[in-house]
């Protein structure tokens, strides 16, 4: 039934649907992570864990199912693996990030997309692809204090971090998604990841109570579960449905509503209002020319 939904839905509704909710939740999960409130490692696993049984009950109610899963297993280690370690990283960065810096640092997951597509979908560099990721990478340096010094930048590492690993994560993602059930592959693709988190940091088990206990935390990572769940599966929906080519540079639209809902709903965001602006719009402009 949500599948038959999704799929009725055009690809256009699918991306802006996608882009809301996934804006939201850097917004919130910016906030449930400011000042480092939580564990890194136990947020990575509880909120992967949460979206994951949420995309479950309806993967369940519609008909969980995976065919021609093991065809793509290579695709599908490769997605849980960086998923699992992106998620620890994707926290890290938040606690030492705004979040309207943010979306610029992750917007680097398009370079590691189109870099995944030459390794192993034997496309081509093309001189747009070169220009964009330049012009991405400006984008990036306009935010820091010190262009010299960026890469001694904690909260730049590991954000350039974030941009790898996701980049990586949302190609294979995708590619599992074209060969499978959306929805249920959408389930399975957050709860693997949870194996990785604990393999990565085993004494996270004995976090996770704790986080599990707090009422009022777990309402909020619900509700932030809920928006990231809506928009991750209306994006495999309309990666699914809508061409690659076009979809992937209206995607990136999500840099500036980040930003701009940041700025309006974070007040301790509302500093350097221009640069962080300039900022969001050479890396979405550097983006759409990568994906010509």
């Amino acid at each position: 039934m949500v599948g038959g939904i999704a799929v009725a839905m055009s690809w256009q509704i699918l991306t802006a649907i996608s882009v809301f909710g996934l804006s939201v939740s850097i917004i919130l999960q910016r906030i449930l992570l400011h000042g480092n409130k939580l564990n890194p490692y136990a947020y990575a696993a509880v909120f992967q864990a949460l979206v994951g049984v949420l995309l479950m009950i309806v993967a369940l109610i519609a008909g969980f199912n995976l065919p021609n899963i093991m065809d793509v297993w290579v695709f599908v280690l490769i997605s849980t693996v960086a998923y699992g370690l992106g998620h620890i990283v994707y926290a890290k960065t938040l606690q030492k990030v705004e979040a309207s810096t943010f979306s610029v640092y992750f917007a680097t997951h398009a370079i590691w997309m189109m870099l995944f597509g030459i390794l192993f979908f034997r496309e081509h560099l093309t001189w747009w692809q070169i220009a964009g990721s330049i012009l991405i990478f400006g984008g990036v340096l306009v935010l820091v204090k010190r262009p010299a010094q960026f890469l001694k930048e904690q909260g730049v590492l590991y954000g350039m971090a974030t941009g790898m690993l996701f980049g990586v994560a949302i190609t294979a993602w995708a590619y599992v998604g074209r060969h499978t059930d959306t929805l249920s592959w959408a389930a399975v693709s957050f709860l693997l990841p949870v194996i990785v988190v604990f393999l990565v940091r085993p004494k996270t088990i004995v976090a996770v109570p704790a986080v599990l206990r707090d009422r009022a935390l777990l309402l909020k990572l619900l509700i932030l579960a809920g928006f990231y769940a809506i928009g991750s599966l209306t994006m495999l929906y309309a990666y699914k449905e809508g061409s690659l080519a076009i979809i992937s540079p209206l995607r990136q639209t999500g840099i500036i509503v980040t930003t701009l809902l940041a700025l309006l709903f974070i007040s301790a965001e509302r500093h350097g209002v221009v640069r962080k602006l300039l900022a969001a719009t050479i890396c979405f402009a550097g983006v759409v020319i990568l994906l010509l």
